[in-house]
């Protein structure tokens, strides 16, 4: 029983995002999604099977078999394109900590202090060392004709210093995704007020916020906020 309750509550928040970005894609005009961690692709999957999105989406992923897998992928559909890095504020190398459960992986340092929810999934098996660069550089290289952009972000507690290298693109940001941690898995994350804050503060609204993970106390871990330009 409690598989199938976690494959409903899993079905009902895709349904409800689905349902909030068919909106959003429509109201904003989305022509282009870069989508930053995109881990398999399951991502752009979902635009495409369920959203109903057809433009050009740019992939982002730092973990290099994930990346290889992905532009395998992606060959077989014409506008989707793949990017091999981490995005940070500024070019460089970085060393990912890759996870046990690799969805996890970020670079920061995991932290069990706020909560032992995902203690086993959340742990280094490994590290890499990883090209980072800003999220202007990819868009102009990747997805140069894209005037009307959702930017998707799921970087394990990076998002805003993804958002410091958007100097030139974000004016193009129509809209926004970002995970975000109501209780901190990573040490040196931002708190969840003020990733919202950040985000509000260059011109975004929170549009709609939908559960990814809950402890069984109830208390809420992750979520999934969409923003849009008033």
């Amino acid at each position: 029983m409690g598989v199938i309750s976690a494959l409903v509550r899993r079905w009902r928040k895709h349904s409800d995002l689905r349902e909030h970005l068919r909106r959003v894609f429509e109201a904003c005009g989305i022509d282009t999604v870069v989508d930053v961690g995109a881990h398999h692709g399951k991502y752009c999957r979902f635009l495409r099977r369920d959203v109903g999105f057809r433009g050009p989406v740019l992939s982002v992923e730092p973990i290099a078999e994930l990346a290889q897998a992905l532009e395998r992928r992606a060959a077989a559909d014409g506008r989707w394109r793949v990017a091999r890095c981490a995005l940070g504020a500024q070019r460089g190398t970085a060393r990912l900590n890759v996870m046990a459960s690799s969805d996890f992986s970020s670079l920061l340092e995991p932290t069990r202090a706020a909560t032992r929810q995902f203690a086993d999934r959340n742990a280094v098996a490994r590290t890499e060392e990883v090209p980072v660069r800003t999220l202007d550089d990819v868009v102009a290289e990747f997805a140069p004709q894209g005037r009307r952009l959702y930017l998707k972000l799921d970087t394990q507690g990076y998002d805003l210093e993804v958002l410091r290298g958007a100097g030139r693109s974000l004016a193009h940001v129509a809209a926004l995704q970002s995970e975000i941690s109501f209780l901190p898995l990573y040490a040196g994350m931002p708190a969840w007020r003020e990733s919202i804050e950040r985000i509000e503060a260059l011109g975004f609204a929170v549009s709609g916020i939908f559960a990814v993970s809950r402890e069984p106390s109830l208390r809420l871990v992750e979520a999934d906020c969409v923003f849009v330009r008033p």
